[in-house]
């Protein structure tokens, strides 16, 4: 198998993220080394971009090279540029940057570039499993990405990117070296009826030796103690000067309790498995199940206030007013379970958020983010900002929350409130991009259509309708009220670009 930093070794192979484009023979290889299956004119303006791999090519040059002697619009590029990104899992434009007003330009990945405390976490292998086993390791494997992401100056990769390893049969040293991190965590799980055999490794991402590995077995009823002691046995193998302070040890669970904590499971799972109304709808049931089960579920409430908020956002319920008082409600009981717990602040943000408090939402965020490090504490910092109309620091919350996640459920919507934050900074180009990658990685999402606006901004006013006939056949039922109820405030710069976002939007026929 060639390495994925051939470029030194080979010109005319260039790393993209565990992709090998290969310039020689004109195609773009995945990681198992087939052949990437890209649409010919993505191809071509791909290998355009390669071949100068490192420099900007302008927009008009690629056209002329990929479509000599033809009439397009800059739409088509465009649309080329994100089919790209989609095929490589350039969710956050590191590979294939758009540099404002000029081109774009491919960055190839360079050797030694891996964070020096990273961390990938293989999806679990289940071993002798039956029935219902796989929701199990899913919801067990999110469990412990969770817990890592609380060792501080620790990159930790986000569960939906390693979640595109499931089933696979992968090298680590190929993981590590497509996802940039030092370190892997391999795991196999034997569910034998109350009792729960987890064996773990700590992986070399370098040389593929294991640095520590150990085998745990525990009855089901003290799963959750489980979890945050192989957490810290992983943080003292990387990082024993930042992870020393004893695991707080949680009593046993009751039979009626576990049967709550698997109900929620099954939610947070059903979150995991992709930002729809129906996944939505079904895990807010079983969250509520398991929250009557048991009212000291911090997991079940947890679900309620997450994916709840989310389903306010995208319009999926039928009572507004009942959710935001359900939420409320679910922050309150976190508060009494555990006023210190991650999903305690993270719902707290929600709550301030539903409440339009939106400078309580702001000084939130920042604790959050700043004590978590988390991808999702991140993405709601960049939402504040962005609702404070501070686009350019909404920015650099908003690429770092993709940056640390880039393949999460909710990864389309960080995609959208960054295009936001630069059509506020009038940076048309850049939310035209960013809105069409979004449009991309989740078209079920009813998102204002900036990269819309933006072309007709930009004066693309044909491609722009286009776009937005294309819009309104998935989501007929958007109307100009949706806008401002996924950017609300009334601060003065974003309600600027607020009415510019209507402005042309009503331009191409918005009711």
């Amino acid at each position: 198998m060639s390495e994925p930093n051939a470029r030194e070794r080979n010109p005319d192979r260039l790393a993209l993220g565990g992709y090998v484009l290969d310039l020689a023979a004109g195609e773009l290889l995945t990681p198992e080394r087939q052949l990437a299956g890209l649409r010919k004119q993505a191809l071509e303006v791909l290998l355009a971009l390669g071949r100068r791999a490192g420099q900007v090519v302008g927009k008009d040059e690629l056209m002329d090279l990929v479509w000599p002697r033809v009439v397009v619009g800059e739409g088509s590029l465009t649309q080329a540029i994100a089919e790209i990104r989609r095929a490589l899992g350039d969710a956050e434009h590191r590979l294939v940057r758009n540099v404002a007003r000029r081109g774009y330009m491919l960055v190839a990945d360079a050797p030694g570039d891996a964070p020096e405390l990273s961390i990938a976490v293989m999806p679990f292998t289940i071993e002798g499993v039956a029935g219902e086993g796989d929701w199990f390791a899913d919801a067990l494997h999110g469990d412990l990405v969770g817990e890592l992401t609380r060792m501080h100056g620790t990159l930790v990769i986000g569960r939906g990117t390693m979640a595109t390893y499931k089933d696979r049969a992968v090298d680590p040293r190929q993981v590590a070296r497509e996802l940039r991190v030092r370190h892997v965590v391999l795991a196999s799980l034997r569910h034998e009826d109350a009792v729960v055999r987890l064996s773990i490794a700590l992986v070399d991402g370098a040389s593929g030796v294991q640095r520590w590995t150990e085998t745990f077995v525990a009855e089901r009823a003290r799963l959750p103690q489980l979890i945050a002691e192989l957490a810290m046995r992983i943080g003292r193998a990387l990082l024993p000067q930042l992870y020393r302070s004893a695991v707080e040890r949680r009593a046993a669970l009751s039979a009626l309790e576990v049967s709550a904590d698997d109900l929620a499971m099954r939610a947070a799972v059903l979150w995991y498995r992709g930002l729809r109304a129906d996944n939505l709808a079904e895990a807010l049931q079983l969250a509520e199940r398991a929250v009557a089960l048991d009212p000291d579920s911090a997991r079940g409430w947890f679900c309620i206030t997450f994916i709840g908020v989310h389903a306010l956002l995208n319009g999926w319920v039928t009572d507004r007013a009942a959710m935001v008082c359900r939420i409320d409600e679910a922050t309150a009981q976190l508060e009494r379970l555990d006023g210190d717990a991650f999903s305690t602040h993270q719902a707290k943000v929600i709550q301030s958020f539903v409440k339009q408090d939106w400078t309580a939402m702001l000084r939130l965020t920042e604790t959050w983010a700043e004590r978590s490090q988390h991808p999702n504490a991140f993405g709601a910092r960049g939402y504040a900002l962005l609702l404070h109309g501070r686009a350019d620091e909404a920015v650099a919350a908003l690429e770092r929350a993709l940056r640390l996640a880039p393949r999460e459920p909710v990864c389309a919507e960080w995609q959208y409130r960054l295009a936001m934050a630069h059509f506020v900074a009038e940076r048309y180009e850049l939310a035209c991009d960013w809105a069409q990658t979004a449009a991309l990685t989740n078209p079920n999402l009813p998102w204002p259509p900036v990269h819309a606006a933006a072309m007709h901004r930009l004066g693309h006013a044909e491609e722009a309708g286009r776009v937005f006939s294309d819009f309104l056949a998935r989501h007929p039922a958007f109307t100009s009220m949706h806008v401002a109820e996924r950017l609300p405030g009334d601060e003065p710069r974003l309600a600027e670009a607020r009415e510019r976002l209507l402005g042309s939007l009503k331009a191409l026929g918005l009711c």
